[in-house]
């Protein structure tokens, strides 16, 4: 079909799918791009999965056939978090548009991997599409496997659950295949999908913050929303009668924009809605960028709403310091008033950082926004193990710049969740024993649900989750705040048996410090 055709009809027939986008406009122009690397963001049901799937046939028909015998030979690679995922969501979809009985069967061992062959016919040259379906549940192990393949193309669903790393390694496998000897790639690139994120993820920064120009500049598409919040003033004499659903304290009416509603249920977002707080229908079904809370929270004590704010630095009062160490060390400066309100000043969150070079980051800030306060200093005390080759640890390196740290009283988990609950649960004054600077927004993120209990199980209307926490980019900011706590006292209740909630931890029976750090490892 001519170009100019498909623009004024919005249908893509190349592949012979016949699909048609003439509801879908963002997913139409989103398919016509051939930007290296191009992103569509929109609600639950939009469809974009859909195209995304279709696109892996309508660019291994647009691959051109090989001098050597005329097939048109490419190879791609779609990748997900995990392999429930991968199979529950991604590979329901892609069996939906290509399955098994009429396009061959799939070979169900890791990788999972769907090799298609289309005969030629009707003057058509023949397909050779091999679609290998990664999981990246082992990060390590996985994106190793990912980075050593030989792709034309990729497709990345639900992208905002993948470290930008991943994304970047993708980058330089597409182009790959096939050979110069069967023609080379015709198009190369990477394509990704997903839902809403919170405002400092990497898309968020892409798409919206970063200054891109040029060829080969990235693409973002974002879809209507699916639903909109309609104000009282707005509503109906009878809003239910309407179509007009109330949820979450708010009154929300389907976006009559709203793309694929022709292939959605009838009620599709109105039956959602009900039951759901207002992060996850402003991400799942008004396509906003929000943070939702998954799992159980580590602090579910914490309210931002309440706990977060303006808050002064008071140069009389001693600063103090909670410090977590690795691969990606943060910490958290606040101070503790006489009244026994904790107020968190500023937050230093680092990625792929030595510890020398967090170090002296921390020197110069402390310098800089805090020249005058006594400075109290808690670190993680598996810090104090002793690196093999340079004996030296932790806390010794932080000495040698002048900063006086020294191990936090406690390296239990449980005790560290305590003495971060503690000034939550205080109310001094008619105010919170807590106050968290409105800046600080990787701690406030850990402290509203980012760091947090991974879910297990669901069974018999309860749910359960993990004993620790989930390792994730929070649990770095997460941890150096109950470094702090714990350093600045709280944890006295949970070690002198009085605690209230939880086990209690005597000194005696204080469990050793992990011997896990390697301080120059980094």
């Amino acid at each position: 079909m001519p170009r100019t055709k498909q623009k004024t009809s919005k249908k893509i027939d190349e592949s012979g799918l016949n699909l048609d986008f003439s509801r879908s406009p963002t997913v139409y122009k989103f398919l016509q791009s051939n930007a290296f690397v191009r992103g569509i963001m929109g609600a639950v049901g939009s469809g974009k999965t859909y195209a995304c799937c279709a696109e892996v046939m309508m660019r291994a028909v647009q691959q051109k056939p090989s001098p050597v015998d005329g097939i048109r030979y490419s190879r791609c690679a779609i990748v997900r978090n995990s392999y429930p995922m991968l199979k529950t969501t991604t590979i329901k979809t892609w069996l939906e548009l290509f399955p098994e009985n009429v396009f061959g069967a799939m070979n169900w061992t890791p990788p999972i991997t769907h090799h298609i062959r289309l005969p030629a016919r009707e003057g058509a040259s023949g397909i050779d599409l091999e679609v290998m379906f990664i999981a990246l549940d082992s990060p390590t192990r996985d994106i190793k496997k990912l980075l050593s393949l030989e792709l034309t193309f990729a497709f990345v669903s639900e992208a905002r659950e993948l470290p930008k790393a991943v994304i970047d390694g993708i980058t330089h496998r597409v182009g790959r295949y096939p050979t110069k000897r069967d023609g080379g790639a015709t198009w190369r690139g990477l394509w990704l999908d997903t839902n809403p994120m919170d405002n400092d993820h990497w898309y968020h920064l892409m798409a919206e913050q970063t200054d891109m120009r040029g060829k080969h500049a990235w693409k973002f598409f974002k879809q209507p929303p699916g639903v909109l919040e309609v104000s009282p003033d707005k509503l109906p004499e009878n809003p239910e009668a309407n179509d007009h659903t109330f949820a979450a304290g708010k009154w929300w009416k389907v976006n009559e924009k709203a793309e694929n509603l022709n292939n959605l249920p009838a009620g599709y977002y109105q039956q959602m809605l009900p039951g759901k707080n207002l992060d996850w229908i402003q991400c799942y079904a008004a396509g906003q960028y929000t943070f939702v809370k998954e799992g159980k929270s580590v602090w579910e004590e914490y309210n931002d709403q309440v706990m977060s704010g303006v808050v002064e630095y008071d140069s009389n009062l001693p600063l103090q310091v909670g410090l977590d160490f690795g691969l990606t060390p943060a910490a958290v400066i606040g101070q503790k008033h006489l009244s026994g309100v904790w107020v968190i000043l500023h937050e230093i969150v680092s990625f792929d950082m030595g510890l020398e070079r967090f170090c002296n980051q921390l020197l110069t800030e402390l310098n800089m926004r805090f020249p005058k306060s006594e400075i109290k200093i808690y670190g993680d005390p598996a810090g104090m193990a002793r690196d093999q080759i340079y004996e030296v640890t932790a806390f010794d390196h932080l000495r040698t710049i002048g900063l006086n740290a020294q191990p936090a009283p406690s390296n239990n988990f449980k005790v560290r969740r305590e003495a971060g609950a503690a000034p939550m649960l205080r109310l001094i004054k008619g105010k919170p024993g807590l106050m968290v600077n409105v800046d600080c927004k990787q701690l406030r993120k850990a402290l509203s649900g980012g760091y947090h209990f991974k879910r297990v199980n669901i069974g018999a209307g309860q749910e359960r989750f993990k004993d620790m926490p989930n390792k994730n980019e929070s649990s770095h900011i997460g941890d150096a705040y109950g470094y702090l706590l714990t350093g600045g006292g709280e944890h006295k209740r949970m070690t002198t048996g009085r605690a209230r909630f939880g086990n209690s931890f005597s000194r005696s029976n204080r469990p050793n410090a992990v011997q896990d750090f390697d301080v120059f490892s980094l």
